[in-house]
């Protein structure tokens, strides 16, 4: 590369911070702050990610790429006390103070100023200080440049493409449109969307203000919206906040009419004399309306049917269903890590692109976490602390199919663990897909979710057909989680336990690999069961994060009630369980 330098990491010290490594042009390792700190979307600099990453790198020369350098985030960098103050209050740790209105309208109003050349630079500063490097080493990723790399670079294109952020707001935008050229495998920018016509914020607005947490129960209020009556487009007063037309060249141009330091009491207003489910309706209207009408629009100005999608606003899987299902679009490529947990991993494959000149590699698998080789290496210490019973037996996945499918749930660790919020079949629970007594059981003992929010299915990849109506084959390829598919007859009977009350589901499509014990504990349920599916949730506690290690794990598993963990080549069952003593 340019400059001598042998590797790229990526660094974010903002809410979900994490770091990547990018060498010869190939992801080696990505990894979020929480998995190591324990403390759910961390928002402190990410000290031991950086660790991880500077360890993978051995003796190579690192370039540095942070991300994000607008006044909002420039603040928090001189005054981490503030970061952690909002961090706690965001997440209902600590009760709003006497100013918290004015501190809110302030945060708001703060967040929609721009960056520029002065504020890059003392970013740039900021990082390399905090990472202990010399300035020449430290490059700097705008944010939504940032989300668009990581859109653009993971999936194999077969042509040129569009790539669309949408986010709360970062360095003054709240989306953006880039060009994907095939050519010369290079991104150039299209169009900038204001951070006055944020979708990312207005949704995190009626979030707070349904008494959920900001920037993480979003995926609830678009849950609790299946249950609510739909309201007519013109009756939506959100809808009429929003407009949405065609610039000069046909490009789409969001606007908005409410000022952000004033959506928060405006939201509020429509709360006060509105159902809480109705609330949540109207708003999931809001981004069902104008979301696949922008992508609409896009796709007609520049003949492009092909699109990559990353920001906080594409975790939204039912929108992502409508965009998927629009004429206009032929490809849908959602980022498996949107949010801003997948900034470093942005910001380390635009920066190996600049400096390289070549196009980082493809790849498919979002488990990017640490290898710890296998994890049940050091089981036997763990029975004996534990008391647990401890089994090896031949295939960890065909033990965990025979548990799940007799009806027991099981913790399921193996391998290097997900980058993002989904769970991929590194670190996961899993129960029998057709059993609303195992959903039940998991919400109730285990994940303590709210009772509106389903569980989603992990399903083989040749299951998709009589599973889902609306899969059209390959164009509909859903690897992890990010977009929503309605059930067939069928597919509501088998994925009982994983489906939401209007037949719809998040799936995982699971390829065949016999090499992967993920597809492998699939095809074993499939034998036992004549369906090849399962409930799969995030091997963790309430309110905590998965963990990258195997002493996390096992202390998640200690904490639940669950009474079995494949944790690598090793079954361990707790000390009560007198079943399965076969292995």
């Amino acid at each position: 590369m340019n400059g001598g330098y042998d590797a790229v990491v990526g660094v974010w010290d903002g809410h979900d911070a994490g770091a990547a490594l990018v060498v010869d042009g190939q992801v080696k390792l990505a990894l979020n702050e929480e998995r190591l700190s324990g403390r759910k979307l961390e928002v402190g600099f990410p000290v031991r990610a950086v660790a991880a990453m500077r360890q993978a790198a051995g003796n190579r020369r690192i370039a540095w790429a942070g991300t994000t350098s607008d006044p909002a985030k420039t603040l928090t960098r001189l005054l981490p006390s503030t970061k952690e103050s909002y961090y706690r209050l965001r997440r209902r740790l600590a009760p709003p103070g006497p100013l918290h209105g004015f501190t809110v309208r302030a945060k708001y109003s703060l967040t929609q100023l721009p960056t520029n050349s002065l504020l890059r630079s003392w970013a740039r500063r900021s990082f390399a200080a905090q990472l202990r490097v010399p300035l020449a080493d430290v490059s700097l990723v705008d944010h939504h440049a940032a989300h668009a790399a990581s859109a653009a670079f993971w999936p194999t294109w077969n042509g040129d493409a569009n790539i669309v952020t949408l986010d709360g707001i970062g360095d003054g935008e709240s989306g953006s449109v880039w060009r994907w050229s095939e050519a010369d495998g290079a991104l150039s920018p299209l169009l900038s969307i204001p951070g006055s016509a944020s979708l990312g914020l207005f949704f995190e607005h009626v979030t707070n203000e349904l008494q959920m947490r900001p920037l993480e129960d979003e995926g609830k209020v678009m849950a609790l919206a299946t249950y609510a009556v739909e309201t007519p487009a013109d009756a939506n007063p959100f809808l009429r906040w929003f407009s949405l037309v065609s610039d000069a060249r046909g490009l789409p141009v969001l606007r908005c009419s409410v000022a952000p330091a004033k959506m928060a009491r405006a939201v509020a207003r429509v709360v006060w004399c509105t159902p809480r489910e109705q609330v949540a309706r109207m708003a999931q209207q809001t981004l069902e309306v104008l979301v696949p009408r922008f992508f609409a629009l896009l796709a007609d100005a520049t003949g492009c049917r092909a699109f990559g999608y990353a920001g906080g606003v594409a975790s939204n899987i039912k929108v992502n269903r409508l965009i998927r299902n629009l004429p206009q679009v032929e490809r849908l490529e959602v980022c498996p890590a949107m949010g801003d947990g997948g900034l470093a991993l942005g910001a380390a494959l635009a920066t190996w692109r600049q400096l390289s000149g070549q196009r980082p590699q493809a790849f498919v698998d979002f488990r990017l976490g640490s290898d710890h080789g296998d994890l049940g290496r050091d089981a036997q210490s763990i029975a004996l602390r534990t008391g647990a019973q401890l089994r090896r037996p031949p295939d960890i996945a065909a033990a965990a199919a025979e548990r799940v499918a007799a009806g027991e749930i099981v913790m399921w660790a193996q391998g290097r663990m997900e980058l993002g919020a989904r769970a991929l079949g590194a670190r996961s629970i899993v129960a029998r897909a057709d059993s609303v007594a195992a959903r039940d059981d998991l919400n109730l003992r285990l994940k303590r979710r709210v009772w509106y929010q389903p569980f989603c299915p992990s399903i083989l990849l040749a299951e998709a057909p009589a599973l889902l109506a609306d899969y059209r084959g390959p164009r509909d390829l859903n690897r992890h989680m990010t977009g929503g598919f309605l059930t067939t007859a069928h597919g509501r009977a088998a994925l009982a336990g994983a489906i939401g009350p209007d037949g719809s589901c998040r799936p995982q499509m699971v390829a065949e690999d016999e090499s992967d014990p993920w597809y492998r504990l699939l095809a074993g349920i499939k034998a036992r069961l004549g369906t090849g599916a399962v409930i799969n949730t995030s091997l963790n506690m309430h309110g905590k994060p998965m963990s990258d290690t195997a002493d996390g794990v096992v202390e998640a598993w200690l904490e639940s009630g669950v009474q079995h963990l494949a944790l690598g080549s090793a079954l361990l069952s707790k000390s009560d369980s007198n079943e399965h003593a076969r292995a």
